[in-house]
């Protein structure tokens, strides 16, 4: 199914109405992250030496920083309205493809109409729309996915399933956290479910897993690392290693069954992180301690090795600290069944704009106060050095499960339907209960910190499903009402 002119109009309209309240009341685009966040190349390197950076970029995946590279180098210093007005359009892609799948999957208009409002209007879609980080463009994409499984499911059309499959590779060229796996598993397991197109799913697939294949690829050859970022044990030391005090951790350094790093802070003394420089490489995105706005390049070539030391010891004190890692998938659930407009990284003004929708949205879906609470974070235990902020709903993780429950039952019904609207319902409602536990699993046991910004990246999607399944039980128990007052 489509978008027809009614529905585009109505969605547009929507979207206009709410980034006029969120404009007036004062949310502007926030491009400040491109100079200060580790997550960007230095913007000199991105201005003038964009492809020698990207190519020895091992930190993350190169698209977000392609896109800032070609802003800066198209726009100059008019770069930040460039970003602001691609985000805005993603925003826009996004509102049409929830307004599509919940037409598609509920059958009502109003349905859409509804899960549309809701989701433009949410703080948390302004202020990601509004944050040049990937987490926004990482959202869109698998919303669009999604709309498109439902056009391939529902034609049969190659080029609907090259442009899913396309899109999904764009993904995870662009948020680490989508790994080549997780792509691997989509295609079979929808090979599977759509037996009639086996080959032509695989064949659709066959480039996008290609291109992200070879980019892992070229990470291997150069880093000696398969996957599209380094980062992944600075992220599980905060869940693992950071969960446990150094006095426990000394004797396993002193016999060698953990690095120096062990004991070394990335919040505290990241210094030591960069200490030890090699000889250079003549790459300056490699060699780089420090980027000329002052913060440290994480994509410094003294980060691979690293990184590494940091992952073989996190997974070594899970498994000697089982304990303690349990006490942080009790912290990252916490954190991952908040609300995800709680970000400390938003600017200020941005985060004060929208405390009054804040107000509405957190009362009402999630039953939960606007401002957060504050719980210690984990640093070589609970040592009161450092806070997050929490605000757990009970409300949120019970929708959250019960959603995914009625989407598992919906498609494991539906998927051997013959009659194509059928199964292609039951396909993406599957993607969506799939991509959503994906998510879940690698959003709570391999990091403690921003755990709702993981959430966040499902969000529309999981909204697409629970207006779907409210829709489904009102007319149920509108049916019965009905059965029953007939003479």
């Amino acid at each position: 199914m489509g978008i027809d002119r009614r529905a585009a109009l109505t969605v547009a309209a929507i979207y206009a109405a709410s980034h006029a309240l969120y404009w007036w009341l004062g949310v502007r685009f926030d491009a400040s992250t491109l100079f200060g966040y580790m997550q960007f190349i230095d913007v000199e390197l991105l201005a003038h030496r964009l492809l020698e950076s990207l190519w020895y970029y091992h930190a993350n995946p190169p698209l977000l920083n392609l896109f800032a590279g070609v802003g800066l180098k198209v726009f100059g210093a008019g770069a930040p309205a460039f970003f602001a007005v691609v985000f805005h359009l993603l925003g826009l892609m996004t509102a049409m493809a929830v307004h599509v799948l919940t037409r598609a999957l509920a059958d009502s208009r109003l349905a859409a109409d509804i899960a549309t409002a809701i989701l433009v209007f949410s703080p948390s879609f302004v202020l990601y729309e509004n944050w040049l980080m990937y987490s926004f463009p990482a959202a869109a994409l698998l919303a669009v996915s999604a709309a498109l499984l439902h056009r391939y499911a529902s034609t049969g059309a190659a080029r609907w399933g090259a442009a899913f499959f396309g899109v999904l590779a764009v993904l995870l060229l662009t948020r680490s956290l989508f790994h080549l796996g997780w792509l691997i598993m989509v295609t079979g397991l929808l090979a599977l479910a759509m037996r009639g197109r086996r080959r032509q799913v695989l064949a659709c697939a066959a480039l996008p897993i290609l291109a992200v294949a070879l980019w892992y690829g070229k990470n291997y050859y150069l880093f000696g690392t398969f996957a599209t970022s380094t980062w992944f044990g600075l992220g599980l030391s905060n869940i693992s290693t950071l969960l446990v005090t150094r006095q426990e951790l000394e004797p396993l350094v002193q016999r060698g069954e953990l690095s120096q790093y062990a004991l070394v802070s990335r919040y505290a003394q990241t210094d030591r992180l960069f200490a030890q420089q090699p000889s250079p490489t003549g790459v300056p995105v490699l060699d780089q301690v420090r980027k000329p706005t002052g913060p440290y390049n994480y994509n410094n070539q003294q980060i691979v090795a690293i990184g590494r030391d940091y992952t073989a010891d996190g997974l070594r004190v899970m498994r000697t600290f089982p304990k303690s890692y349990a006490i942080g998938l009790v912290i990252s659930n916490r954190l991952f069944f908040s609300p995800s407009s709680m970000n400390l990284y938003f600017s200020p003004d941005n985060l004060a704009a929208a405390l009054p929708m804040e107000t509405v949205f957190n009362r009402v879906l999630y039953a939960v106060p606007a401002r957060p609470g504050l719980m210690e974070q984990p640093h070589f235990g609970f040592t009161q050095s450092y806070v997050l902020q929490v605000n757990f709903s009970l409300m949120l993780m019970l929708a959250w499960w019960l959603t995914l429950a009625y989407g598992y039952a919906q498609a494991r019904r539906s998927v051997p339907a013959s009659e194509p609207s059928q199964q292609a319902r039951a396909l993406v409602i599957g993607f969506i209960v799939f991509t959503a536990l994906y998510i879940y699993a690698v959003g709570t046991a391999f990091e403690l910190g921003e755990n709702f910004r993981y959430r966040w990246i499902v969000e529309p999607l999981v909204l697409v499903l629970a207006v779907t399944g409210v829709t489904h039980a009102l007319r149920l128990i509108r049916g019965r009402l009905a059965a029953r007052l007939q003479p």
